[in-house]
């Protein structure tokens, strides 16, 4: 089976949670597919892809795909073509039910409050209006990716097992992405604070703020 390659920059933003006081404005649809299209090709996500499509190399799998350059290249097509099938389903998702993309950090709370935020919102997503209900951005976007992949990948690695198991392993690694999304800011700033500057669609897709 061949490795989704996602990326901690998916999604393209890291937020703190607003105070009482903060007005929180929504992304526009213009805004939020800008974040999707550029997740593609972040730095991140061509590191992890590269990643992936190595560790691919190193195991022969697909063996169909052989090896040297050109094994290598198709791999990494396949883990950047996991990563635009995501964030096109995702985006889709996002503008229907009016979904936030974007991660919200709890810097002020203790370990152990910020850990659960963090394996949550991989589950609960936030609404451009307030409240929460069920991530289906991060939950279809990986099994619908997952199947979708299916669609070139050789024999013995496209049935719908195999599909639904590149999903799965995408959701557990979103997992682990919204922790470093919650704890990463501070090995930068030690103070526990992410830097509350503007900055461009282009740098937060690039950065994860």
């Amino acid at each position: 089976m061949a490795v989704p390659a996602l990326t901690f920059a998916q999604e393209a933003t890291v937020i703190s949670v607003p105070a009482p006081s903060t007005v929180y404005h929504p992304l526009t649809p213009l805004e939020k597919a800008e974040r999707r299209a550029l997740n593609v090709i972040a730095p991140e996500t061509l590191f992890t892809s590269s990643f992936s499509a190595g560790i691919g190399q190193l195991r022969d799998k697909p063996p169909q795909w052989g090896e040297g350059a050109e094994g290598f290249g198709r791999r990494l097509a396949d883990a950047e073509g996991y990563v635009a099938v995501h964030d096109a389903i995702a985006f889709g998702v996002d503008v229907s039910f009016h979904l936030d993309p974007r991660y919200r950090r709890m810097p002020e709370a203790r370990f152990v409050p910020r850990l659960r935020n963090a394996i949550t919102q991989t589950f609960l997503a936030n609404k451009d209006s307030g409240g929460r209900m069920i991530n289906v951005s991060v939950i279809g976007g990986n099994l619908g990716a997952g199947m979708v992949s299916s669609a070139w990948e050789p024999r013995g690695y496209n049935s719908v097992g195999d599909g639904l198991s590149r999903g799965a392993f995408g959701i557990g690694y979103d997992v682990v992405r919204n922790v470093f999304r919650e704890f990463g800011p501070d090995l930068r700033h030690p103070s526990g604070h992410a830097s509350s500057g503007k900055v461009s669609v282009l740098e937060a897709a690039f950065t994860g703020r």
